[in-house]
């Protein structure tokens, strides 16, 4: 397999120009671009995926589908196609709900969330990268969390995926991805 060759972003988000390898060291001031994807269906729960035991982030703990944007991709098109790898979904642009897009240490992260009200064994799992998923309510991921079986993203991160779950099973449109 090829490397991932990232695109570097300034601390305003804008492409730099530069690009590095996927294992390398993000520069000091710059940024790549990652993205998390929370699928959620009807009843107000989130997909979470297991990653599989051979990975080499975090092996076996369940997490978000997502991962990073490959050079000359944004943030939307990198979490449509991180859906069709990881889980064998195939979101149409306008399926995708822009939750956040937040600066962390080294990365923008992208965060989009969609409707999908497909049983967990309808998924085509990457199997190299996804072991299992599993619809979860927010107290169940709450739990996962405090028992170390799901990566803790935050209390702000969830407080916010939350929220924004909530808005949507009220009938409040989220705010689409318009290219």
């Amino acid at each position: 397999m090829a490397s991932e060759v990232w695109d570097l972003y300034d601390a305003h988000g804008h492409r730099t120009g530069r690009t590095m390898t996927r294992g390398e060291d993000v520069p000091a001031g710059l940024y790549h671009l990652a993205v998390h994807i929370w699928p959620r269906n009807s009843r107000g729960e989130f997909l979470v995926q297991r990653r599989a035991p051979g990975v080499q982030w975090k092996p076996n703990l369940w997490a978000v589908t997502g991962g990073s944007a490959v050079s000359g991709e944004n943030a939307v098109t990198a979490a449509r196609r991180e859906l069709r790898e990881e889980i064998g979904y195939d979101a149409a642009v306008d399926e995708m709900e822009q939750v956040a897009c937040l600066r962390r240490t080294n990365s923008f992260c992208g965060v989009y969330s969609l409707r999908i009200d497909w049983p967990a064994e309808r998924f085509v799992l990457q199997r190299e990268e996804v072991s299992a998923v599993q619809w979860c309510d927010s107290a169940r991921l709450m739990r996962m969390v405090a028992e170390g079986m799901l990566y803790n993203y935050g209390d702000a991160y969830f407080r916010m995926l939350f929220e924004y779950g909530r808005r949507a099973q009220d009938g409040d449109r989220p705010k689409r991805f318009e290219d």
